[in-house]
């Protein structure tokens, strides 16, 4: 079951990237971006989370992440707030309206969790080897384009 957990994880990415999975349906791209999404579920996970610690989970620039976070911060979906033991570093917590997005994005992956665990059940290890290989080449390939493009919005 692990291959089919790694591949669940990237057909995912590969569905987001493509705009087919369900968040457009359910209303949570209307107002904010998939990269702000994932940026808020980052957030979400991270204890202390700073503009370092997301971009090196993102795999994004901290220059990328400070324009997101940014985004977020004018859209009250994200605060800033400093330790008072450390008035250098600037981390970030999510507000009301952030969590409220923050659970909405969590329960459309565990939907599609449970739908796309049941589907690979159907296939054998050495199938869902091939498909690992096949969708981490598509999420690569995907990835590099979405980073191009990111930089180029500099």
């Amino acid at each position: 079951m692990n291959q089919a957990l790694r591949i669940l994880d990237i057909f995912i990415k590969i569905q987001e990237y493509s705009d087919v999975f369900q968040h457009k349906q359910d209303g949570l791209l209307d107002e904010i971006s998939l990269t702000e999404v994932h940026c808020i579920d980052c957030i979400g996970m991270t204890d202390h989370p700073n503009v370092t610690k997301i971009s090196e989970q993102m795999g994004l620039t901290r220059a990328g992440i400070s324009k997101i976070s940014k985004r977020l911060l004018s859209k009250g979906l994200i605060e800033s707030y400093q330790e008072p033991d450390n008035n250098k570093e600037i981390y970030f917590r999510l507000t009301e309206s952030g969590q409220s997005v923050y659970d909405k994005h969590k329960k459309i992956h565990n939907k599609a969790s449970q739908e796309w665990l049941t589907f690979f059940e159907h296939y054998s290890d050495d199938d869902q080897a091939a498909i690992l290989r096949f969708f981490t080449d598509l999420n690569d390939l995907f990835y590099s384009k979405s980073a191009d493009k990111i930089e180029k919005e500099k």
